[in-house]
Protein backbone atom coordinates (compact mmCIF):
# COMPACT_ATOMS: atom_id res chain seq x y z
CA UNK A 1 0.00 0.00 0.00
CA UNK A 2 1.50 3.46 -1.18
CA UNK A 3 2.63 5.77 2.06
CA UNK A 4 0.94 9.00 3.23
CA UNK A 5 1.76 12.15 0.83
CA UNK A 6 4.17 14.80 2.91
CA UNK A 7 0.75 16.81 1.19
CA UNK A 8 -1.34 14.33 3.71
CA UNK A 9 0.94 13.63 6.84
CA UNK A 10 -0.39 10.47 8.98
CA UNK A 11 -1.55 11.13 12.82
CA UNK A 12 -1.38 9.08 15.49
CA UNK A 13 -4.93 8.41 14.99
CA UNK A 14 -4.21 7.51 11.54
CA UNK A 15 -1.27 4.63 12.57
CA UNK A 16 -4.12 3.38 15.49
CA UNK A 17 -6.70 2.76 12.68
CA UNK A 18 -3.99 1.16 10.23
CA UNK A 19 -2.66 -1.34 13.42
CA UNK A 20 -6.32 -1.33 15.01
CA UNK A 21 -5.47 -0.43 18.46
CA UNK A 22 -5.89 2.90 20.89
CA UNK A 23 -4.49 5.70 19.72
CA UNK A 24 -2.91 5.28 23.53
CA UNK A 25 -0.79 1.79 22.37
CA UNK A 26 0.73 4.00 19.57
CA UNK A 27 1.79 6.34 21.85
CA UNK A 28 3.40 3.71 24.17
CA UNK A 29 5.39 1.74 21.90
CA UNK A 30 6.76 5.19 20.21
CA UNK A 31 7.89 5.86 23.61
CA UNK A 32 9.25 2.93 24.32
CA UNK A 33 6.86 1.54 26.74
CA UNK A 34 7.73 -2.00 28.15
CA UNK A 35 3.60 -2.83 28.65
CA UNK A 36 3.17 -3.78 24.96
CA UNK A 37 2.80 -6.94 23.90
CA UNK A 38 5.21 -7.93 21.02
CA UNK A 39 3.09 -8.71 18.01
CA UNK A 40 0.49 -5.64 18.86
CA UNK A 41 3.99 -3.35 18.92
CA UNK A 42 5.00 -5.17 15.91
CA UNK A 43 1.82 -4.06 14.07
CA UNK A 44 1.99 -0.64 15.46
CA UNK A 45 5.36 -0.57 14.00
CA UNK A 46 4.67 -2.15 10.67
CA UNK A 47 1.74 0.91 10.39
CA UNK A 48 3.97 3.56 11.54
CA UNK A 49 6.48 2.74 8.35
CA UNK A 50 3.64 1.81 5.63
CA UNK A 51 2.09 5.52 6.39
CA UNK A 52 5.52 7.33 7.21
CA UNK A 53 4.47 8.66 10.27
CA UNK A 54 6.72 10.85 12.20
CA UNK A 55 5.66 11.60 15.47
CA UNK A 56 5.96 15.16 16.72
CA UNK A 57 8.35 15.66 19.20
CA UNK A 58 6.34 18.38 20.93
CA UNK A 59 4.10 15.78 21.25
CA UNK A 60 6.28 13.43 22.32
CA UNK A 61 8.20 15.24 24.73
CA UNK A 62 4.49 15.77 26.85
CA UNK A 63 4.30 12.33 27.96
CA UNK A 64 8.58 11.87 28.10
CA UNK A 65 8.58 15.12 30.06
CA UNK A 66 11.99 15.76 27.73
CA UNK A 67 12.12 17.30 24.33
CA UNK A 68 14.81 15.35 22.48
CA UNK A 69 16.96 18.32 22.09
CA UNK A 70 19.96 18.59 23.19
CA UNK A 71 22.15 21.36 22.62
CA UNK A 72 26.01 22.18 21.99
CA UNK A 73 28.44 25.56 22.01
CA UNK A 74 30.85 24.75 19.58
CA UNK A 75 34.18 27.27 19.19
CA UNK A 76 37.32 26.19 16.93
CA UNK A 77 35.54 24.25 14.53
CA UNK A 78 37.46 25.47 11.45
CA UNK A 79 40.37 22.94 13.28
CA UNK A 80 40.40 19.46 12.54
CA UNK A 81 39.92 18.52 16.09
CA UNK A 82 36.98 20.24 17.62
CA UNK A 83 35.00 19.56 14.06
CA UNK A 84 35.57 15.91 14.09
CA UNK A 85 34.26 16.38 18.12
CA UNK A 86 31.26 17.79 17.19
CA UNK A 87 30.05 15.63 14.43
CA UNK A 88 30.83 12.41 16.62
CA UNK A 89 29.04 13.90 18.81
CA UNK A 90 25.95 14.60 16.59
CA UNK A 91 26.13 11.15 14.93
CA UNK A 92 25.79 9.67 18.28
CA UNK A 93 22.79 12.03 19.37
CA UNK A 94 20.90 10.96 16.67
CA UNK A 95 21.74 7.01 16.74
CA UNK A 96 19.79 7.53 19.87
CA UNK A 97 17.31 9.72 18.48
CA UNK A 98 17.95 13.14 19.62
CA UNK A 99 18.59 15.82 17.24
CA UNK A 100 21.24 18.59 18.24
CA UNK A 101 20.50 22.49 18.31
CA UNK A 102 24.41 23.62 17.68
CA UNK A 103 25.42 27.26 18.44
CA UNK A 104 28.99 27.96 16.84
CA UNK A 105 31.29 30.93 17.62
CA UNK A 106 33.49 31.99 15.20
CA UNK A 107 35.26 34.90 18.16
CA UNK A 108 35.76 32.98 21.50
CA UNK A 109 33.71 36.12 24.49
CA UNK A 110 32.87 34.71 27.65
CA UNK A 111 29.30 36.70 27.26
CA UNK A 112 28.82 35.04 23.67
CA UNK A 113 29.38 31.44 25.38
CA UNK A 114 26.72 32.37 28.47
CA UNK A 115 24.28 33.79 25.89
CA UNK A 116 24.20 30.91 23.75
CA UNK A 117 24.14 28.83 26.66
CA UNK A 118 21.48 30.90 28.30
CA UNK A 119 19.30 30.81 24.83
CA UNK A 120 19.62 26.72 24.43
CA UNK A 121 17.90 26.37 27.60
CA UNK A 122 15.62 28.43 26.71
CA UNK A 123 14.80 26.09 23.87
CA UNK A 124 14.23 23.31 26.44
CA UNK A 125 17.10 21.30 25.77
CA UNK A 126 17.66 18.22 27.87
CA UNK A 127 21.72 18.84 28.62
CA UNK A 128 24.37 21.27 27.03
CA UNK A 129 27.55 20.04 25.41
CA UNK A 130 30.28 22.53 26.03
CA UNK A 131 33.46 22.36 23.84
CA UNK A 132 35.65 25.64 24.39
CA UNK A 133 39.52 25.53 23.28
CA UNK A 134 40.14 27.82 26.75
CA UNK A 135 39.99 27.55 30.10
CA UNK A 136 36.09 27.27 31.18
CA UNK A 137 36.64 27.68 34.53
CA UNK A 138 34.95 31.35 34.36
CA UNK A 139 32.26 30.21 32.26
CA UNK A 140 31.21 27.44 34.81
CA UNK A 141 31.53 29.27 37.55
CA UNK A 142 29.19 31.76 36.17
CA UNK A 143 26.83 29.76 34.26
CA UNK A 144 23.40 29.16 36.16
CA UNK A 145 22.37 26.00 34.13
CA UNK A 146 19.11 24.14 34.81
CA UNK A 147 20.04 21.23 32.53
CA UNK A 148 23.14 18.87 33.02
CA UNK A 149 26.34 19.93 30.92
CA UNK A 150 29.51 18.62 29.85
CA UNK A 151 32.92 20.15 29.26
CA UNK A 152 34.87 19.04 26.61
CA UNK A 153 38.64 18.87 26.65
CA UNK A 154 37.63 20.88 30.32
CA UNK A 155 40.79 19.94 32.80
CA UNK A 156 40.03 18.06 36.15
CA UNK A 157 40.06 21.09 38.21
CA UNK A 158 36.96 22.52 36.44
CA UNK A 159 33.56 22.15 38.57
CA UNK A 160 31.48 19.76 35.99
CA UNK A 161 31.93 16.66 34.56
CA UNK A 162 34.29 16.82 31.86
CA UNK A 163 35.95 14.37 29.18
CA UNK A 164 38.80 15.01 27.49
CA UNK A 165 42.10 13.22 25.89
CA UNK A 166 45.49 13.76 28.08
CA UNK A 167 46.98 16.42 26.08
CA UNK A 168 50.49 16.72 28.53
CA UNK A 169 50.89 13.07 28.16
CA UNK A 170 50.34 13.81 24.28
CA UNK A 171 53.50 15.76 24.08
CA UNK A 172 55.43 13.91 27.04
CA UNK A 173 55.36 10.80 24.42
CA UNK A 174 56.18 12.73 21.42
CA UNK A 175 59.07 14.45 23.24
CA UNK A 176 60.13 11.48 24.82
CA UNK A 177 60.08 9.86 21.66
CA UNK A 178 62.59 12.19 19.91
CA UNK A 179 64.76 11.86 23.14
CA UNK A 180 64.89 8.26 23.13
CA UNK A 181 66.38 8.19 19.06
CA UNK A 182 69.34 10.75 20.36
CA UNK A 183 67.94 13.82 19.81
CA UNK A 184 68.90 16.52 22.47
CA UNK A 185 68.22 19.92 21.06
CA UNK A 186 64.27 20.01 20.30
CA UNK A 187 62.51 22.63 19.26
CA UNK A 188 58.73 23.49 20.21
CA UNK A 189 56.09 25.05 18.14
CA UNK A 190 53.39 25.32 19.72
CA UNK A 191 49.69 26.65 19.61
CA UNK A 192 48.09 29.78 20.37
CA UNK A 193 49.00 30.63 23.72
CA UNK A 194 45.25 31.32 25.45
CA UNK A 195 44.45 27.57 24.03
CA UNK A 196 44.48 25.31 26.99
CA UNK A 197 45.61 22.28 24.51
CA UNK A 198 48.34 24.12 23.44
CA UNK A 199 49.42 25.49 26.70
CA UNK A 200 49.48 21.79 28.10
CA UNK A 201 50.98 20.39 25.07
CA UNK A 202 53.80 23.25 25.46
CA UNK A 203 54.18 21.95 29.55
CA UNK A 204 54.42 18.59 28.22
CA UNK A 205 57.64 19.83 26.23
CA UNK A 206 59.16 21.73 29.14
CA UNK A 207 58.53 19.39 31.82
CA UNK A 208 59.82 16.48 29.34
CA UNK A 209 63.21 18.17 28.54
CA UNK A 210 63.55 19.60 32.43
CA UNK A 211 63.17 15.85 33.52
CA UNK A 212 66.00 14.32 30.83
CA UNK A 213 68.51 17.78 32.11
CA UNK A 214 68.12 18.49 28.42
CA UNK A 215 67.80 22.75 27.31
CA UNK A 216 64.48 24.28 26.79
CA UNK A 217 64.28 26.06 23.33
CA UNK A 218 62.53 29.66 23.04
CA UNK A 219 58.57 29.10 22.44
CA UNK A 220 58.00 29.65 18.70
CA UNK A 221 53.79 30.27 18.85
CA UNK A 222 51.87 29.77 15.61
CA UNK A 223 47.92 30.13 15.34
CA UNK A 224 47.31 25.66 14.09
CA UNK A 225 47.85 26.84 10.13
CA UNK A 226 50.58 25.09 8.03
CA UNK A 227 51.96 28.98 6.80
CA UNK A 228 53.03 29.71 10.64
CA UNK A 229 54.03 26.39 11.25
CA UNK A 230 57.03 27.86 8.13
CA UNK A 231 57.00 30.70 9.92
CA UNK A 232 57.83 29.01 13.02
CA UNK A 233 61.04 27.40 11.47
CA UNK A 234 61.85 30.20 9.38
CA UNK A 235 62.10 32.09 12.75
CA UNK A 236 64.64 29.48 14.24
CA UNK A 237 66.88 29.55 11.78
CA UNK A 238 66.71 33.15 11.27
CA UNK A 239 67.74 33.33 14.98
CA UNK A 240 70.63 30.88 14.26
CA UNK A 241 68.63 28.29 17.48
CA UNK A 242 70.39 24.81 16.92
CA UNK A 243 68.04 21.94 16.59
CA UNK A 244 67.76 18.43 15.17
CA UNK A 245 64.24 17.90 15.67
CA UNK A 246 61.01 19.73 15.19
CA UNK A 247 57.23 18.88 17.74
CA UNK A 248 54.81 21.11 16.17
CA UNK A 249 51.72 21.33 18.27
CA UNK A 250 49.18 20.14 15.04
CA UNK A 251 50.10 18.32 12.16
CA UNK A 252 49.07 21.28 9.67
CA UNK A 253 51.76 23.11 11.77
CA UNK A 254 53.91 20.48 11.41
CA UNK A 255 53.48 20.16 7.39
CA UNK A 256 54.60 24.10 7.05
CA UNK A 257 57.56 22.92 8.85
CA UNK A 258 58.56 20.21 7.02
CA UNK A 259 57.98 22.39 3.72
CA UNK A 260 60.43 25.33 5.84
CA UNK A 261 63.52 22.52 6.38
CA UNK A 262 63.05 21.11 2.83
CA UNK A 263 63.60 25.13 1.62
CA UNK A 264 66.81 24.99 3.89
CA UNK A 265 67.97 22.80 2.38
CA UNK A 266 67.71 19.98 5.04
CA UNK A 267 66.43 16.33 4.88
CA UNK A 268 64.19 14.72 7.09
CA UNK A 269 64.38 12.36 9.04
CA UNK A 270 68.48 12.48 7.61
CA UNK A 271 69.08 15.98 9.18
CA UNK A 272 66.16 16.90 11.23
CA UNK A 273 62.81 15.06 12.90
CA UNK A 274 59.40 16.30 13.20
CA UNK A 275 56.37 14.87 15.25
CA UNK A 276 53.01 16.19 15.06
CA UNK A 277 49.86 15.95 16.93
CA UNK A 278 46.59 15.16 15.94
CA UNK A 279 46.98 12.07 12.75
CA UNK A 280 44.74 14.02 10.53
CA UNK A 281 44.35 12.06 7.35
CA UNK A 282 46.52 13.66 5.65
CA UNK A 283 49.38 13.03 7.80
CA UNK A 284 50.42 9.83 6.26
CA UNK A 285 50.75 11.03 3.12
CA UNK A 286 53.13 13.95 3.80
CA UNK A 287 56.72 13.55 2.37
CA UNK A 288 57.80 12.00 4.24
CA UNK A 289 54.90 10.59 6.28
CA UNK A 290 54.42 12.49 9.71
CA UNK A 291 55.02 10.37 12.94
CA UNK A 292 52.22 12.23 14.89
CA UNK A 293 50.32 11.65 18.30
CA UNK A 294 46.83 10.21 17.74
CA UNK A 295 43.72 11.50 19.64
CA UNK A 296 40.59 9.63 18.91
CA UNK A 297 38.32 12.39 18.42
CA UNK A 298 35.44 9.78 17.76
CA UNK A 299 35.84 8.53 21.22
CA UNK A 300 35.45 11.60 22.42
CA UNK A 301 32.31 13.03 20.71
CA UNK A 302 30.71 9.60 21.72
CA UNK A 303 32.11 9.91 24.98
CA UNK A 304 30.51 13.05 25.49
CA UNK A 305 27.26 11.93 24.76
CA UNK A 306 27.00 8.64 26.73
CA UNK A 307 27.99 11.09 30.03
CA UNK A 308 25.49 13.59 29.22
CA UNK A 309 23.00 10.95 29.03
CA UNK A 310 23.94 9.55 32.16
CA UNK A 311 23.66 12.90 33.68
CA UNK A 312 20.12 13.23 32.27
CA UNK A 313 18.93 9.59 33.47
CA UNK A 314 20.30 10.30 36.76
CA UNK A 315 19.69 14.02 37.89
CA UNK A 316 21.54 12.88 41.71
CA UNK A 317 24.65 11.60 39.84
CA UNK A 318 28.29 13.13 41.11
CA UNK A 319 30.49 14.87 38.66
CA UNK A 320 33.78 12.80 37.22
CA UNK A 321 36.28 13.87 35.21
CA UNK A 322 37.24 11.17 32.14
CA UNK A 323 40.72 11.40 30.34
CA UNK A 324 42.07 9.29 27.92
CA UNK A 325 45.32 8.86 26.89
CA UNK A 326 47.04 9.94 23.59
CA UNK A 327 48.96 7.11 21.59
CA UNK A 328 52.25 7.87 18.96
CA UNK A 329 52.19 7.04 15.57
CA UNK A 330 55.34 6.31 14.25
CA UNK A 331 56.17 7.26 10.91
CA UNK A 332 59.09 8.03 8.43
CA UNK A 333 59.74 11.66 9.77
CA UNK A 334 61.57 10.32 12.50
CA UNK A 335 65.08 8.84 12.91
CA UNK A 336 68.34 8.99 15.14
CA UNK A 337 70.36 12.43 14.61
CA UNK A 338 73.11 11.92 12.42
Amino acid sequence: MPKASPQQAATIHDVAQRAGVSYQTVSRVINNHVNVAVPTRTRVLQAIEDLNYRPSLLAKSLVTRRSGLLGVVAYGTEQFGPSQVAQSIERSARSQGYEILRVTLREYEKNDMLSALSRLQQFGVDGMILLSPYNAHDIVRDLTSQVPFILVDGTTDVDGTTVSIDQFEGAALAVEHLLDLGHQQVLHISGPQPWSDAELRFQGYIQTMQRRGLPVLPRLEGDWSPASGHAAVRQALDMGLQFTAVFAANDQMALGALNALKGAGLSIPGDVSVVGFDDTPEAAYYDPPLTTVVQDFGLLGRKSFEELLRMIDQPQTHQRHIMFQPQLRLRSSTAAPR
